[in-house]
């Protein structure tokens, strides 16, 4: 297996920013349907919350079944436009039909609601699949070096935060700014303008990015899938961790709209809110690269998702008397959470050459769809958890409020997410992948190459990093 990508030049800032620009379009439609969609079914559509629990956890554990079923089907792509970039021209206007015909809500009877709910919601979970996993999985294929991978990631996870919180800004604003003929006509026409926008930017890094040649994939079933993911220990410790933050965020994206509007009184202020976390996010995001390389990336991940934990646990003690002190501990959280976000990801993509190192095999499908898998059970544990707890403390719709379900909502909001994350810390203190271990790696690779020493996978033993990694592996 040739892997000739491996010593490529780094990635210049220009393609950096132009694959970036895919990522600001996923997320304009992710953060749309992850963050309104509940709500939108709850209080404009006549949902039960229970119900809707009980679909986000169904549809998103059904779908994620077919990510890695994706996730080859990408390890075996080849075509003049590359292995990738087809996926980034023909899915986005799919996904962008699909996030319209969601909030379309067409009034139907008995279990009629719920039934179109169940299937336009599976609808755009198999599009979102089919634009996000090749479109991340091409990021393994702009580089090799660990420090500019961090670089790379940097962009389109900044962009994807510029997306996903702007969209959590100005959704409300806009569903108002276009309801003159209902306000079920306003998330309509807010979904057109959305997936349109997408569309145009994912195919504006379709035109512009070219990703690195590389050999063709061996074709692999099932048992070989389970036997690649379970030879890579690097990929298991960080999906682990990843799955841990993204549930917490799953949920602390969905609570805002329901904690602003009735803890506070202030639905008005659901922008500022969510618009004070995106610039915090944004600074530690930006920061991310130039902390990594002085502290390395696990010790960056592990503070950065101490932070948000120890501020979101600090929000409990606050209380919600007053919205000055969530939105300050918000903030400082939001820093952290930027930090841990882009460096997590950079993580993840270097267990591509790990598990190219311990089984001759080169698969960014498969470790960008399983990826994918962990984000929607996360999405699917983090909505329905949150749902379910709503039901529990005897939320209902556009009502005042009891003093239980208040208190449910200050939960889900603070203490629950702060401990929960602190769980992805106990993964990372785990994680045997140095920066120097990578590169040293990624050194006996391309000298595999050169000798052509791939029939036997561990053919030639790297000295330093490589060795301890394996001492590291015998021991654990």
């Amino acid at each position: 297996m040739s892997i000739g990508t491996l010593a490529a030049p780094p990635t210049s800032w220009r393609t950096k920013v132009a694959y970036g620009w895919g990522s600001l379009g996923n997320n304009i439609v992710y953060g749309f349907i992850a963050t309104y969609l509940a709500v939108f079914y709850t209080d404009h559509y006549g949902l039960a919350p229970g119900d809707v629990a009980l679909l986000f956890f169904l549809v998103r554990t059904a779908d994620a079944l077919l990510d890695p079923v994706m996730g080859a089907l990408v390890d075996r792509t080849r075509t003049r436009w590359g292995r990738f970039r087809p996926y980034l021209v023909f899915v986005p206007p799919v996904l962008a039909a699909a996030t319209v015909v969601c909030v379309s809500a067409p009034q139907l009877g008995g279990g009629g609601k719920l039934v179109f709910a169940y299937l336009s919601y599976l609808l755009w979970g198999m599009a979102f699949t089919a634009m996000d996993v090749p479109y991340w999985s091409m990021s393994a294929a702009l580089s090799t070096d660990a420090q500019d991978r961090t670089a790379i990631v940097m962009v389109p996870r900044t962009l994807a935060s510029v997306g996903y919180i702007g969209v959590n800004i100005v959704t409300l604003p806009l569903v108002g700014l276009f309801s003159g003929g209902g306000e079920l006509r306003g998330w309509l026409l807010v979904a057109v303008v959305y997936g349109a926008a997408a569309t145009a930017l994912t195919w504006l890094t379709a035109a512009s990015v070219r990703e690195r040649p590389a050999p063709p994939a061996q074709p692999y079933g099932p048992r070989t899938m389970l036997r690649l993911l379970g030879a890579n220990r690097p990929l298991q410790l960080v999906l682990a961790a990843m799955l841990v933050t993204e549930l917490v965020f799953a949920v602390r994206s969905i609570v805002p709209i329901y904690y602003l509007t009735y803890n506070f009184d202030a639905p008005g202020l659901v922008p500022a809110f969510i618009g004070v976390f995106a610039v915090a996010t944004i600074i530690g995001s930006l920061a991310s690269p130039l902390l990594a390389r002085r502290f390395g990336k696990r010790r960056l991940a592990v503070a950065g998702i101490a932070l948000t934990s120890l501020t979101s646990i600090a929000a409990w003690f606050t209380g919600y008397a007053t919205l000055g002190p969530v939105l300050a501990w918000t903030a400082v959280g939001g820093v952290g959470f930027g930090l841990a976000n882009i460096t997590l990801l950079s993580m993840l993509t270097d267990t591509v050459e790990y598990g190219q190192w311990r089984t001759g095999r080169r698969t960014e499908g498969l470790v960008f769809s399983v990826n994918i898998v962990k984000t929607k059970i996360a999405s699917a544990l983090g909505a329905g958890l949150s749902l379910a707890v709503l039901g529990a403390v005897g939320y209902v719709a556009n009502q005042e409020q009891t003093r239980a379900a208040l208190d449910g909502l200050h939960l889900l909001m603070t203490l629950a997410p702060g401990l929960g994350g602190l769980l992805a810390v106990a993964f990372l203190v785990r994680y045997p992948l140095s920066e120097q271990q990578h590169a040293d790696l990624v050194a006996e690779l391309r000298g595999r190459e050169a000798v052509g020493g791939v029939a036997e996978l561990r053919g030639r033993e790297a000295v330093g990093g490589v060795a301890e990694l394996r001492g590291r592996e015998a021991a654990a």
